[in-house]
């Protein structure tokens, strides 16, 4: 059976990246919060839906992935181990 190869460990530098992203984000929607907090209040149980379909969707999109990824491996094993066997017709 082939394995995958192995994930390289994460880099200081992208997780720093990844944090003061993180940090941007959150100070953008803190102003927009800030600004349109009226309308946020009175659509709160439609903005809560959005969100949860926001959510759903990225969890569907996650677990599709994850069986395509899934099914990549089995197929790349069964090339590698068809590759290895010897031709039925002789050269």
């Amino acid at each position: 059976m082939v394995s995958a190869p192995r994930a390289a460990p994460h880099e200081p530098r992208a997780f720093g990246l990844a944090l003061l992203d993180a940090l941007t984000a959150g100070a953008g929607l803190g102003y927009l919060a800030h600004l349109y907090r009226e309308a946020l209040v009175a659509n709160l149980a439609a903005i809560g839906l959005g969100l949860l379909l926001v959510f759903a969707v990225g969890y569907a999109i996650r677990a599709a992935v994850r069986a395509l990824r899934r099914a990549n491996r089995r197929m790349e094993g069964i090339f590698a181990e068809e590759l290895r066997k010897p031709s039925p017709r002789p050269r």
